[in-house]
């Protein structure tokens, strides 16, 4: 019942809330709490330029003949509505955080990373609702067994935990089912990353470092399109938005074309953020996502 965040989150749990009113915590400074409130009025001001200058939102609930784009404008649509989507999110949770910081409460922060600095399922899900995830480990994926499961069925049951806790998360959204979809494609696409894992262990490239690295990356940017996919599904276009969507792309060499660079510009992209990682891990942060 705390207003601040009683609304939206982020999630607190009640012995953390307790905590922090019988000892405030030393994160809380003024300088913090004045830096934080001008990055939530940037990411105001980003939110009302994009939806001024950019049509994205009217042309999909407009569901126009998708054969009138090109595979460019179909792709930039999607990318630019998911874009919307982080920030119609964004805004509310850092709004209700800072209204909690002011008041001397040190609430979880949201979606710790940009939605363009993802390259895992995994991790996309830990930073995107961080205090969610949390709470869905502790309460969820946790007493269900988590990942811990040793032999043969151990992999499975972890996807068949992860499959539980996805389709309570769409139910929690709203009970419809392209968020159950969504829970189900996040599961699915999860396993393209624990047969990497698998299959290529970091242990077994120690000595050729760079050859690991351009492997990642494939990898990387079939995990992004998938996430590009599956919240497309949930949160934005549906099943049917998603095969015009893809039937525009997939029909035609301009489409293949603009594919095979789009590829090639993400691992670059992917590089990037590893080295941004690597970064981070130099400097003692450590996000786990």
């Amino acid at each position: 019942m705390y207003s601040p965040l009683f609304v939206a989150g982020p999630i607190l749990t009640f012995n953390d809330y307790m905590s922090q009113l019988r000892y405030r915590p030393h994160s809380i400074t003024s300088q913090r709490n004045i830096l934080y409130a001008i990055r939530f009025f940037v990411v105001l001001v980003l939110m009302e330029v994009m939806i001024h200058y950019c049509y994205m939102v009217a042309i999909f609930k407009a569901k126009p003949d998708w054969s009138l784009y090109t595979p460019a404008q179909l792709s930039l649509l999607g990318f630019f509505n998911l874009k919307h989507i982080w920030l119609k999110l964004l805004i509310p949770w850092r709004f209700f955080r800072l209204w909690a910081l002011l008041d001397g409460i040190d609430a979880p922060e949201n979606m710790v990373r940009c939605m363009s600095d993802n390259y895992s399922v995994t991790n996309f899900w830990r930073g995107w609702h961080k205090s969610f995830n949390k709470w869905s480990l502790r309460y969820l994926f946790i007493p269900l067994g988590g990942s811990t499961q040793v032999g043969f069925w151990g992999k499975p049951r972890t996807v068949l935990n992860t499959l539980i806790v996805f389709s309570f998360i769409a139910i929690w959204h709203d009970i419809q089912l392209r968020l159950m979809m969504w829970g189900w494609l996040i599961t699915l696409f999860v396993l393209p990353e624990m047969i990497a894992i698998m299959v290529f262990p970091p242990r077994r490239w120690a000595s050729r470092p760079n050859a690991y690295r351009y492997i990642c990356g494939l990898g990387a940017v079939l995990e992004i399109f998938l996430l590009v996919v599956a919240n497309l599904v949930g949160f934005a276009l549906g099943l049917d938005g998603l095969q015009g969507l893809l039937y525009g792309i997939m029909t035609s060499w301009s489409g293949l074309v603009f594919l095979s660079s789009a590829y090639f510009a993400l691992f670059c992209s992917a590089q990037i953020m590893f080295e941004w990682r690597e970064s981070e891990k130099r400097r003692g942060i450590k996000l786990r996502c």
